[in-house]
């Protein structure tokens, strides 16, 4: 369960993760299983006569929704995406797996590419997903206010997933995998984002924006190509996922050290219900 830290706490929480950042020397995210993380979405672009690209994550959110980013649909043609559940190996083909075609294609109204504001998207699939025990709609956080304090929880209770790059220089991953996270404060956060504002390519997080930051428990763990639009989930008293946050961006070149940025499921609820129940 999520808890409102007095600010002395909430900073020792963030000092606790900072000092964890730089204890260990690992790239690269941790494995997972097939069917572990069941709301998972892989978008592809077609392309005609080559073999579709896989370009972001997503997060099955119902039947026949699913949660991306904006950022990720540099054209908005909904005829040239395509989105693939039940996704574990890209390289492996699975019975588990469900291909669509995309019916609406929603990008929020209000998203701004220079400083990377509101970066959410809705896709609705051609059909509705059949689901089991390896495609299954995530839970997503309660509906909050951009004023409302960072969420908190206990370490070791967050992950990023999706299969970007492990590493700078690395490929995208062939397998899901999972970044232990940590959802820092929201002064916190502008404070790390305004003192390296050229590593984040000059987009320091503002107050109200609807953003959260993390920072990952291991050095060099980081968000990086191919890992836009994947979620950031965090265990709540229930001892279910809910969704938190939608990768967004980091720093120009991964694996720093230095929080990622996502897009506040919560701040951004109001906006999901609306497009998804017009």
């Amino acid at each position: 369960m999520n808890k409102q830290g007095s600010p002395s706490i909430t900073l020792l929480i963030s000092l606790l993760g900072v000092i964890l950042l730089s204890a260990h020397a690992v790239s690269g995210g941790s494995a997972t299983a097939e069917g572990d993380w069941p709301f998972m979405a892989l978008i592809y672009i077609r392309k005609v006569g080559r073999s579709d690209i896989f370009t972001c994550g997503g997060t099955l959110i119902s039947n026949r929704w699913v949660l991306s980013a904006t950022h990720c649909f540099e054209t908005p043609d909904r005829n040239l995406y395509r989105v693939r559940l039940g996704e574990y190996s890209r390289s492996m083909a699975s019975p588990n797996e469900q291909d669509f075609g995309v019916s609406r294609l929603v990008l929020h109204q209000s998203f701004n590419p220079v400083a990377f504001v509101f970066d959410i998207a809705l896709i609705k699939l051609s059909r509705a997903a059949t689901v089991n025990q390896y495609v299954s709609p995530a839970n997503l956080a309660a509906p909050g206010r951009c004023t409302d304090p960072a969420p908190i929880f206990p370490i070791g209770d967050c992950f990023t997933l999706g299969w970007g790059k492990t590493s700078a220089t690395g490929n995208t991953s062939d397998t899901l995998k999972k970044i232990t996270s940590h959802i820092l404060p929201h002064q916190v956060c502008q404070d790390f984002t305004e003192s390296n504002v050229a590593k984040y390519n000059n987009r320091a997080v503002r107050r109200c924006q609807a953003k959260l930051c993390a920072d990952y428990m291991v050095f060099g763990q980081d968000t990086c190509e191919g890992a836009s639009g994947g979620p950031l989930v965090c265990r709540h008293s229930d001892n279910r996922h809910y969704v938190h946050g939608i990768v967004s961006y980091g720093t120009t070149v991964c694996g720093q050290g230095l929080p990622g940025i996502y897009t506040s499921v919560a701040v951004c609820r109001g906006w999901i219900s609306r497009m998804m129940n017009p």
